[in-house]
């Protein structure tokens, strides 16, 4: 078995108090690592999200990662057929989802 080069890919929930949840993909060691990462540069005002919604926001904070496992799978429900994302919590969650609730809920 070859060893892997690329690091696991991870999503993180920031809530923004003025502007709602975004999600943002980050490439870390696990998964404290990754919530380090983004916490630590949004502490320091280093914004992952658009610049509107950094705009006079007086909280940033990480509300949960999740390692992705696989990226553009194809989920058939009751509401449709969409392209999703599969976690290794064994979570999905569609793609086209608004950006107000990018954290919401998973499949």
């Amino acid at each position: 078995m070859q060893a892997s080069w690329t690091l696991p890919d991870f999503d993180i929930c920031i809530l923004t108090v003025r502007s709602g949840t975004r999600i943002v993909r980050v490439e870390a060691d696990d998964a404290t690592a990754a919530q380090r990462l983004v916490q630590v540069e949004c502490d320091a005002g280093l914004c992952h999200c658009p610049p509107d919604w950094c705009t006079d926001d007086i909280e940033t904070t990480v509300l949960h990662v999740r390692q992705v496992v696989l990226d553009d799978v194809t989920l058939i429900s009751a509401d449709g057929v969409g392209l999703g994302t599969l976690y290794a919590d064994d979570t999905l969650r569609r793609k086209e989802q608004p950006e107000s609730a990018a954290c919401g809920p998973t499949v």
